[in-house]
């Protein structure tokens, strides 16, 4: 049923942007608008294992106060369309992961718990590319609709940590990792595709644009190594509704030069899907239909230089 809702919104949004006249365009091209900027971001992750429909373990991952650089540029290409491409890369951040268990049916708290405050984030790219056709353009005020597509990469390492086990009775077991040694990997690798609504104005000096973003993750896929016991989990989502917008100010400094500052966020909503367990040792495997499921969040706040030629 998502599958079709999606492939439906494509088509009505395709039709409306083929059809639809810009008010005050032509087919002329024009210029091309290029920025960058630095910025901080807040990025978390939810790493999910079921038994059924009951939840029996839980990973939260988050990093605070990534340094994340922006790079982007807008080509117009005429008849009303402009392509835009963006990346966002993270430069460098800390993190933090909460790993819970809840193997018993008789109590409805955790039955086990270890924390990681010594979490890296290895790795964070964010990119889109997307079309759109302005439908109004007076020069001061341009609406539009598009689409596109997204890729996002996110990866963490915990180190250390402590735990609290539940081995004979509840809680009985506590104690630390041997610090600075690596339990867990995880990654998610989140390809999306969108629909998109895009509004700018101008006023004097300042220009305020915004946009908003909706549509799926496809071929979402979580990887998790746990580094001792020698187990590397595969997970493969099924289609995830997705959400995102972008706001932006920007103040023009020179006929082709402007300062701005934005700010971003995207959403992917927890998904279900199959796992899939390998040890890493022996080269034994197994699946688990639906026993997994994901999600993410980030927002970002930037500021740069844009410029055009």
């Amino acid at each position: 049923m998502f599958h079709h809702q999606i492939f439906s919104v494509v088509l009505l949004g395709a039709a409306v942007l083929g059809s639809a006249p810009a008010f005050g365009q032509d087919a002329s091209t024009g210029s091309v608008r290029y920025y960058a900027g630095v910025g901080m971001a807040n990025i978390k992750a939810g790493e999910y294992v079921y038994s059924g429909n009951r939840k029996v373990s839980q990973l939260d991952w988050e990093s605070k106060g990534v340094i994340t650089g922006t790079l982007g540029a807008e080509v117009d290409i005429g008849y009303a369309w402009t392509l835009k491409g963006r990346l966002d890369v993270g430069l460098g951040g800390d993190g933090y992961m909460e790993d819970r268990d809840w193997l018993s049916t008789s109590y409805s708290g955790w039955t086990h718990q270890s924390l990681h405050p010594d979490t890296d984030l290895d790795r964070y790219v964010n990119m889109l590319l997307e079309a759109e056709r302005a439908l109004v353009d007076t020069g001061s005020t341009r609406l539009g609709l598009g689409g596109g597509v997204g890729f996002t990469n996110v990866k963490w390492t915990a180190r250390g940590g402590s735990y609290i086990y539940s081995n004979t009775t509840l809680h009985d077991t506590v104690g630390n990792f041997t610090d600075g040694v690596r339990g867990i990997t995880y990654e998610q690798r989140i390809p999306t595709v969108f629909l998109s609504a895009n509004a700018e104005q101008k006023l004097g000096a300042f220009t305020l644009s915004g946009v908003l973003r909706g549509g799926a993750a496809v071929r979402y896929e979580g990887l998790d190594d746990h580094w001792l016991r020698n187990l590397r989990f595969t997970d493969e989502m099924d289609i995830a509704p997705m959400m995102g917008a972008t706001v932006t100010a920007d103040y023009q400094i020179l006929p082709s030069a402007a300062v701005y500052l934005g700010g971003d966020f995207q959403k992917i909503f927890e998904t279900r899907g199959d796992a899939h367990v390998r040890n890493t040792v022996t080269g034994a495997s197994g699946s688990f239909e639906n026993g997994a499921a994901a999600d993410f969040q980030s927002i970002t706040v930037s500021a740069g230089v844009k410029g055009t030629f």
